[in-house]
């Protein structure tokens, strides 16, 4: 029964404010678990914990920047590879040009946004071609999931994003309704 009440009671002081919590100890200064738990508690636990959890966020966010330079530079590469192998597919002698990175905008030349997200979007890669984009393509890695990013495509291109902005020229190209974005897969 005592260590019923003993274990009621330390459940109440865990929740009472540090001003209040020398009296509650005071109260109950007879030799028990509870005595033990507490100064224990008091005097290490509790810096101790803190101590623990700033040095793992800290480990944390490390290996999260880590990881994200390591992610950056494996894109950079996937899309260098993929960038030689459209110039191979889409010579600039056949009249093709390869664009990187183009917004989809409207007829224009406003950047569409998603009437979803509220975001924009930018392709990976465009071919055009006498003034008319004739290939559209995402480049990524084997895994990476790419349905929510295709659905927002999709839903920009029904609010009237089908136009490219040429740099040269400042000139819009059009994306042909049937002309679909490619995912290409990279390791």
């Amino acid at each position: 029964m005592l260590e019923q009440v003993s274990a009621i009671a330390f459940r109440g002081v865990e929740f009472l404010s540090e001003a209040f919590k020398e009296t509650a100890i005071k109260s109950f200064k007879e030799s028990s678990p509870l005595q033990s738990s507490m100064e224990t508690i008091e005097n290490t636990s509790l810096e101790s914990l803190k101590a623990q959890n700033e040095i793992a966020a800290e480990k944390i966010n490390a290996e999260r920047i880590q990881q994200i330079e390591i992610n950056r530079e494996d894109g950079a590469n996937r899309e260098d590879l993929a960038h030689k192998e459209l110039q191979y597919e889409f010579p600039e002698e056949e009249g093709y040009k390869i664009e990187r990175e183009q917004y989809l905008r409207d007829k224009d030349g406003n950047i569409v946004k998603d009437p979803e997200t509220g975001e924009a979007r930018r392709i990976d890669f465009t071919v055009s071609k006498d003034g008319q984009v004739v290939k559209s393509i995402e480049v990524t890695s084997e895994t990476a999931p790419k349905d929510a990013q295709m659905a927002k495509e999709y839903r920009i291109r029904d609010s009237g994003g089908n136009f490219i902005k040429d740099r040269d020229t400042g000139q819009l190209a059009e994306i042909p309704k049937d002309t679909q974005t490619e995912v290409r897969r990279y390791a």
